[in-house]
């Protein structure tokens, strides 16, 4: 009896570690036993997949027919005209943000032992339509730092990718280029900034060496996609 009593107690514990219900201490101490207990691994794993099968059903939803003219010019003014490819930013977004987090979880839990909850994470996967750039990032407010890992889309020989964040109407802010040669990066996101990340969408965009010259986007749109609390 006490076993299956255990075994119940795991199940739903397991359960409020994957819907982040655990208070910071219990989360640590959750994942101390993720360490060393393969069991409980698959109590988690399954959690995952099952929470994120919630959202199968939801049929996809069109996006508000003037989001594409907002964001055009938030990137870059509403009288200049861009190519096209800044036109189609706004089905780079993925309608199911849910699952883009989800599936940017997975990839991090491959490559990291666990996920300590210190806090709020918030997650994107900033991605052309065509995949021909994905970039998997996640940010910490406690830290102010955005950890990005590319996963396809190098730049262009003798050319940067810049990132920036765009929340609602504003202007698109820069938040720094991407170092030369890298397939891993850390940015330090400004205070002013962070307090605005799970507002934004994330968009990266082809510039000349070292950056925007003009302090705006200037280059091609690679990829975009939403920031999404984890």
């Amino acid at each position: 009896m006490t076993d299956d009593n255990d075994t119940d107690d795991n199940i739903a514990l397991a359960a409020e570690y994957t819907l982040g219900l655990l208070t910071p201490g219990e989360a640590v101490a959750f994942e101390d036993v993720l360490s060393v207990d393969p069991e409980m691994r698959d109590q988690y794993a399954a959690w995952a997949t099952s929470f994120a099968s919630f959202t199968d059903d939801i049929a996809p939803v069109a996006p508000p027919p003037a989001l594409e003219a907002r964001i055009t010019a938030a990137l870059f003014g509403a009288e200049e005209k861009k190519p096209s490819v800044f036109a189609s930013l706004s089905r780079f977004i993925p309608v199911f943000a849910g699952l883009a987090a989800a599936a940017v979880v997975l990839v991090v839990m491959s490559q990291t032992s666990f996920l300590r909850e210190t806090g709020p994470t918030y997650v994107a996967e900033i991605a052309a339509e065509d995949a021909s750039l994905v970039v998997l990032a996640s940010f910490d407010p406690a830290e102010g730092a955005l950890h990005m890992t590319r996963e396809a889309g190098t730049p262009l020989a003798g050319r940067s990718q810049e990132l920036w964040l765009i929340v609602g109407e504003n202007a698109p802010v820069s938040l720094g280029v991407w170092p030369q040669g890298q397939a891993e990066a850390t940015l330090q996101v400004p205070e002013a900034l962070a307090a605005q990340m799970a507002m934004g969408v994330l968009a990266i965009t082809d510039e000349p060496l070292g950056g925007s010259p003009t302090g705006g986007p200037t280059g091609d749109l690679l990829g975009a996609g939403p920031v999404t609390l984890l």
